[in-house]
């Protein structure tokens, strides 16, 4: 049995194409909205996995691969993963996009910030209104060096979020609550309206959106900071979804 954890379109799919080969696998994910997107026909528990929850799963479920498909800013969550399966002695396969592959050499408006602290020290540099584009869980980190009424935040249209960033001071002024990935117009025109004088963004490669607002902020002549992705040392690392599906059929994964 493959426990799965999901967290992107990808890793949906992924799963997805799985269970059409008859594939034993459960999926996880952390939110009602989450569990929703993945398939009626697939079994999916959601709940916020820790070491011993995981290690439970594990036994009562006769798991003997993870299969990771977490975002690429989820590291908590991976490195939890590698460390339990390297101590229960199950196979661990990790899917991760590929990055935007955009460097600061492409364009001289492409900052690279190696995580959100360093990310809020460049943005506060810049005069006028601060776009984030990197969801909420980082958002604190931009609050400790910069003052709400400078930030516009875009979100996911969940009612908790929502609730959550307008207690952190946020209002309709400042708050897009929208669903992504946007394409280089909307991302545009979103930019312009707000009057955004520099864009932060993960590097969540072409799939997670980040090509289409690299587009938008050059066309626009606006600088845009990319926050690096967290490098982990991770086994049995796919960026093929094809490749991934076709050996974990055959079973030919390391």
């Amino acid at each position: 049995m493959i426990l799965a954890l999901c967290g992107t379109r990808e890793g949906r799919e992924i799963v997805k194409r799985l269970s059409l080969e008859n594939i034993p696998i459960i999926a996880t994910v952390t939110t009602e909205y989450g569990a929703k997107l993945i398939d009626e026909s697939i079994e999916v528990i959601k709940d916020k996995l820790d070491e011993e929850k995981m290690k439970i799963l594990i036994k009562e479920r006769n798991i003997d691969t993870i299969l990771d498909i977490t975002h690429p800013y989820a590291e908590n969550i991976s490195k939890l993963a590698l460390k339990v399966t390297n101590a229960e002695n199950i196979k661990y396969i990790r899917y991760e996009r590929q990055d935007s592959g955009y460097s600061s050499k492409d364009n001289s408006l492409i900052l690279w910030a190696d995580d959100f602290y360093e990310a809020a020290q460049m943005a506060k540099k810049f005069e006028g209104n601060i776009f984030l584009t990197i969801g909420s869980n980082q958002i604190p980190i931009f609050l400790k060096e910069i003052e709400v009424n400078r930030l516009i935040a875009r979100v996911l249209p969940l009612g908790k979020i929502v609730k959550l960033n307008e207690e952190r001071g946020f209002t309709p002024d400042n708050l897009i609550a929208m669903k992504g990935p946007f394409n280089k117009e909307i991302n545009i025109q979103m930019f312009k309206t707000y009057g955004a004088s520099v864009i932060v963004a993960k590097d969540s490669g072409k799939t997670g959106g980040t090509e289409e607002k690299i587009e938008a902020a050059m066309e626009l002549g606006i600088p845009i900071i990319l926050v690096k992705k967290p490098k982990l040392d991770y086994e049995n690392i796919y960026s093929d979804m094809n490749l991934l599906i076709k050996d974990i059929i055959s079973k030919t994964y390391n």
